[in-house]
């Protein structure tokens, strides 16, 4: 064997030896005058198939949840319609959260006097409650103004209400009044189906 033959074997084994020292496969073939390296499709095809499966999942799931709080006993009723999508506002005998963050914290069937306008216990405004709602009014326009051709995008003014049934209807009222002085005058009340 030659020097050169030597150093053709020798640079041919090191194309196939990686920088780890692992002996890589390639399989090539000759079509047409050229080499053409051919590509494994098991991982390909178990990539594609993870894909598949995710999407699948991820669209079969219901793209509305209701999240009650741990406190919270929902009413029973025998309504059949859908949910839709909306700001959800949870009311227990603890707290109100807007979308699940605190706004404002409730004692005995009342809201605090300290998140009421001029701190008066009378008053019907919950000016967290108010902040929070323009806040989410303000981002669903901004989204709309993006979508104009597309008019279920657009802002509602749509609440779900996640009440505890035991809340006396005077904080109820509370909230409804400050979410319609947020722009929201529609709203909806999560209720547990009842079987029939």
């Amino acid at each position: 064997m030659n020097a050169d033959s030597q150093q053709s074997s020798q640079d041919a084994f090191a194309d196939q030896v990686g920088a780890g020292g692992r002996r890589r496969r390639r399989r090539t073939r000759q079509i047409g005058g050229s080499d053409v390296t051919e590509l494994n499709m098991i991982p390909i095809m178990g990539l594609f198939t993870a894909m598949v499966l995710y999407l699948l999942k991820s669209y079969s799931s219901d793209p509305i949840q209701i999240h009650p709080s741990q406190d919270t006993s929902l009413p029973v009723s025998t309504s059949s319609l859908a949910p839709q999508a909306a700001v959800q506002v949870v009311i227990s005998n603890n707290v109100v959260l807007v979308d699940d963050k605190l706004v404002a914290r409730v004692n005995q069937g009342r809201v605090a006097a300290e998140h009421k306008r001029n701190n008066d216990p009378a008053q019907m405004f919950i000016e967290p409650l108010h902040e929070a709602l323009i806040a989410k009014a303000e981002n669903e326009k901004y989204i709309a103004s993006f979508n104009k051709k597309r008019k279920e995008l657009g802002f509602k003014g749509l609440l779900t209400i996640i009440a505890d049934r035991r809340i006396p209807f005077r904080l109820l009222t509370e909230i409804l009044y400050t979410a319609g002085k947020a722009e929201y005058g529609s709203y909806k009340f999560a209720v547990i189906k009842k079987e029939s």
